[in-house]
Formats: C-alpha cells, structure tokens, sequence
C-alpha cells in the first residue's frame, strides 16, 4: 500500500519542528520526500527531531479515522469532530475575535483562530507552552505556538 498523499509526522527542516507533513515520494516502499503542511516546504524525510531519541506524541488520525479527543481522553471520529466544529461555528458569537495563526503568537483554550490552511478552529486544549490541540473542520490537530522561527 503507497503512503503517498498520507499524512505523517517528520521533522521540518525549515520550521526546526516534529509537524505533520504529507508524502510526496516513496523510494522501494520508503518514503523519501514530504512536504510539510504547516510552512509548505518540500524535503527529505525525516523520522524525528536530530539529537533526540523520541519523538514528540501527538493527537492524529490513524487508519481507523480516529482522532483523539481533547477533552475526555478517549478517541473520536473524524464525524464526530466535524460534529462539534459545526456546533461551535453555529454557536459562535458574532463579536468574537478570531485570530490569525502564528507559530510565534502564544493561544489560550477557547480561542478562535483561523489557518491559511485548516481554516477556521478552535483551541481545545493548551498542551504545554509549544503545543495546543485546535477542532478544524476536519479533525483535531496538535499545532505549534510560541515558537521563534
């Protein structure tokens, strides 16, 4: 089974971070170049961060369509987060101020942001002071903040 056009979590050489990326190649079943959804660059694969021996965890899609959920712990269907996106957007009031997303802005929960890619979401859940779970329309990402480029 080809991965290309799958997601999968590599180091970004140009963000400097574990991301999500989508495969472009594959070399004798191996992948060989992704390009990273968060910044768009292209490159060579790369499994994990240089100099460390694990790899960041995060929330993401396996082959089941799951996503796992901020809140409670327990794994979600991608419809199920297309659900609660839906539900939120309705609910939202039309005062609220949406933020533009930046690697290098610090977010709160419940913050509404709006991606250049994912589009509009909302931040469910402050991992630590670099990472937060954000409810896009599709799935629930774990996203970067507070980083300097």
């Amino acid at each position: 089974m080809s991965l290309v056009g799958k997601n999968i979590d590599a180091y970004c050489t140009k963000c400097k971070l574990l991301l999500t990326h989508v495969v472009l190649s594959e070399v004798d079943g191996v992948v060989s170049k992704v390009e990273c959804k968060t910044c768009g660059s292209q490159h060579k694969y790369r499994k994990g961060v240089p100099g460390k021996k694990t790899a960041v965890k995060a929330a993401r899609s396996t082959s089941s369509g799951r996503v796992r959920s901020s809140s409670t712990g327990r794994k979600k269907t991608v419809n199920e987060a297309a659900l609660l996106w839906e539900v939120k957007s309705r609910d939202m009031q039309p005062d609220v101020l949406i933020r533009t997303y930046q690697m290098k802005d610090t977010y709160r929960s419940d913050e509404v942001i709006l991606h250049p890619v994912f589009g509009l979401g909302f931040v469910e859940k402050v991992m630590s002071e670099t990472r937060m779970q954000v409810l896009f329309k599709e799935e629930v990402k774990l996203m970067v903040m507070n980083t300097a480029r």
